[in-house]
């Protein structure tokens, strides 16, 4: 048996209808279904659904032009340039060696910040929240870096710790470069965008065994997102066409 898998509601959601757009079932510049037709197919409410077309639109899968409804703007946002792909596979071993350090570090963080975050710790951290989803939607890539270390930083903070904030401080200026790169390829930052809303939520609710939960899941995703570019990396070269000496 394996242990359960708690998510929220509106992530199954937003997997169940990107499954959706990245099949061959509708193609780019297609009109989704409308709210109706996705609450009686997914049963659900409509507040869910709203909220995870909007959060696919902030990916960059969906485009919504109102008063026509949501349509399918991309079934692939961008592949990893090849020399992203490269320095990903040149620092692997560093960036798994950081990865570790910071699932220690952020899980008892959050687990120690829910108890004692304010609402003005909250409200600032949701405030790094948005500002992270509008630079992901306005493809400002060079802010996405600094906005995540930011809502991770905020969030460690938030443990009213201040070896836990130095340590972290430092752990950021280390993992600079890497969140440079991954997030120049927008299907990572958009990676972000769920994490981040259910680590905020589950501070809200002062569920510290979920805030764990969600960080941990998060920060697990970074070693995906980092093979899966470098694999992708590797594919563009093997099929890269030969150009023929005459």
């Amino acid at each position: 048996m394996k242990p359960i898998v708690r998510v929220s509601q509106t992530d199954v959601v937003v997997e169940q209808i990107k499954r959706f757009l990245l099949s061959d079932r509708i193609q780019e510049g297609e009109k989704l279904p409308t709210e109706k037709e996705l609450c009686e197919t997914l049963k659900v409410g409509r507040s869910t659904v709203r909220e995870a077309i909007r959060a696919l639109q902030v990916m960059g899968y969906v485009k919504i032009y109102p008063g026509r409804g949501a349509f399918l703007a991309a079934k692939e946002l961008n592949n990893p340039s090849p020399s992203t792909a490269t320095w990903l596979a040149t620092n692997k071993v560093q960036i798994e060696d950081i990865v570790e350090v910071r699932i220690g570090l952020e899980t008892m963080a959050v687990r120690l910040a829910v108890p004692r975050a304010s609402e003005a710790d909250l409200n600032a951290l949701d405030r790094v929240r948005l500002d992270y989803e509008e630079a992901l939607f306005n493809s400002e890539y060079e802010r996405l870096g600094k906005l995540d270390e930011l809502f991770h930083q905020t969030m460690v903070e938030a443990a009213k710790n201040p070896i836990l904030t130095s340590i972290n401080k430092n752990i950021g200026v280390a993992f600079a470069e890497f969140r440079n790169n991954s997030f120049s390829i927008k299907e990572h930052a958009a990676n972000a965008v769920l994490p981040h809303r259910d680590i905020l939520n589950a501070m809200r609710s002062r569920d510290a065994e979920l805030a764990q939960v969600f960080v941990l899941r998060h920060l697990e995703k970074i070693r995906e997102d980092r093979d899966n570019a470098i694999k992708k990396g590797e594919s563009v070269r093997l099929h890269r066409p030969v150009l023929q000496q005459h």
